[in-house]
């Protein structure tokens, strides 16, 4: 996950704006910005991609939006990045 940006240039500023994206939507429901939001958000997400008959994309392929998303949200879960 974390090697995406080394692997896909240019990929960095998709995440932030994923992350941006991110942090929008959890605050727009009045929610803090944490471990259990960003989870709870995940679990959605994917719950709903699956649903949807989305699968990661094969290594070497190109990166979809729903990658993206759950990718940026990882790295919000790290550390450094939780806010």
């Amino acid at each position: 996950m974390l090697e995406l940006p080394a692997e896909h240039p240019g990929v960095g500023a998709l995440l932030d704006q994923h992350v941006a994206a991110v942090r929008h939507a959890i605050r727009s429901i009045g929610a803090h910005v944490g471990h259990t939001s960003l989870l709870s958000y995940l679990i959605g997400f994917w719950d709903g991609a699956h649903e949807k008959g989305w699968r990661a994309p094969e290594p070497g392929h190109p990166l979809d939006f729903a990658t993206l998303r759950m990718s940026a949200v990882c790295l919000m879960l790290a550390p450094a990045q939780a806010a």
